[in-house]
């Protein structure tokens, strides 16, 4: 067994070359290259030659809690489906705290056990402080604190002030940089990451550098992932990437925590079984590429229906990824991959270089005031509703293998 590799010639990519043309049979092998819709193109075939250095790991963690949300709905309810979730396996709840009594919604949830996601504003997060406060050790609790989006240097502002009331707690995370907004709008992947770590630094640079405490807390993003399993993969090992040159250039040792959901995007009315194969694309997408929560949500959750099988099947789609496939005893499978490392260096380029251009055009808040993103994600997502209306881009259900007798509603 010892010998068995060694007894074999190792393959060159001339070798491979040579065998592509001889099973074309005169076929051109450029006819089997293809641009990607981020700008790069992608081999018939990738080897050892093609890894560019001996890659480290993107990520050493390879468990992750599952999250849970509810929305529209009272304190009262709210506080059952939460408890329900918890007994059923979930491990991470997530909150929006406006309208809501989180004396009645948090009832018998120990958040001391569990992780937990609140979003909230500079008077809710007051409310929420004093909460916690009150039936916590604020230094026993994990969890995220979200407060509004970075529209201007104000509200960089407004951020700080949540920052402070919770900056002596090293396990409460409040450097939090929603980009869900823009993978909703259709963000391709390179221009999400660029956007992300254009708002980063533009929120660093505004930050009081004096100050030291905010140093030693995890930077939480919060994105999705929809079916484009492998692009996805290497979607989340980039933004560790490019967070690693970030904190170097600004000399900071803070991790990067990775909160993800599976996309609403790829979430079709018609055939909506068909969903619980592309959330479950996403869920091993996400857990491969490294999160540190996934959100997965339902399979009818566009559709104005009872969610209670979907919300268990999305608990269980996890589970079974954990405890069925034991992806949380991996950590980065990705790593050496000729493949994956490939797409995941050319999705950090293109993302650095598109950040470059933001920076070139005045930063993050200038670009926001100049439109420039609108415009951009504008086109990227008219062109992908032209993909799938023209069946360029294939949707099971939905553009092709469609039920002509179903009747949505």
């Amino acid at each position: 067994m010892q010998t068995l590799f060694s007894e074999f010639s190792p393959a060159t990519k001339a070798d491979w070359e040579k065998q592509l043309l001889k099973d074309l049979k005169g076929d051109s092998p450029e006819n089997l290259v293809w641009e990607n819709e981020n700008g790069f193109q992608i081999q018939p075939f990738y080897t050892a030659e093609d890894l560019k250095v001996n890659y480290e790991p993107a990520f050493t963690h390879s468990d992750w809690q599952i999250a849970v949300q509810h929305l529209g709905m009272s304190s009262e309810e709210i506080n059952t489906h939460f408890l329900e979730d918890l007994n059923r396996g979930a491990s991470s709840i997530s909150l929006d705290t406006k309208g809501l009594d989180l004396e009645i919604a948090l009832k018998g949830i120990q958040l001391n056990f569990i992780r937990a996601v609140f979003y909230t504003d500079h008077e809710k997060a007051i409310e929420l402080k004093a909460y916690l406060e009150k039936h916590y050790d604020l230094n026993d609790l994990n969890l995220c604190v979200f407060s509004g989006k970075f529209l201007n240097a104000e509200d960089i502002k407004n951020w700080s002030k949540v920052q402070s009331l919770f900056e002596n707690y090293s396990g409460i995370k409040t450097l939090c940089f929603d980009l869900l907004p823009y993978h909703q709008q259709q963000a391709l992947p390179y221009y999400e990451l660029a956007l992300a770590f254009s708002m980063i630094n533009e929120a660093l640079n505004e930050m009081d550098q004096e100050k030291t405490k905010w140093r030693n807390k995890d930077i939480v993003i919060r994105t999705a992932v929809d079916s484009d399993f492998f692009v996805q993969i290497a979607k989340l090992r980039a933004y560790r990437r490019l967070w690693n040159v970030l904190k170097k250039e600004y000399k900071l040792t803070n991790q990067l925590y990775l909160l993800v959901e599976t996309s609403l995007g790829n979430i079709a009315v018609s055939d909506k079984q068909n969903n619980l194969l592309r959330t479950t694309l996403g869920s091993m997408a996400a857990a491969i590429g490294g999160c540190n929560e996934l959100l997965v949500h339902g399979f009818d959750e566009l559709l104005s229906e009872n969610h209670d099988q979907s919300r268990r099947l999305a608990i269980n789609q996890q589970l079974i990824l954990k405890h069925e496939t034991f992806l949380d005893k991996m950590a980065d499978v990705a790593c050496g991959s000729y493949y994956l490392e490939t797409i995941t260096d050319n999705l950090a380029e293109t993302a650095l270089n598109t950040f470059k251009e933001f920076e070139k055009q005045g930063g993050y808040f200038k670009c926001l005031e100049l439109k420039v993103f609108t415009k951009a994600l504008t086109q990227q997502a008219e062109q992908k509703a032209k993909n799938i209306s023209a069946a360029k881009e294939i949707v099971v259900g939905v553009n092709k293998f469609k039920n002509e007798k179903e009747a949505v509603s």
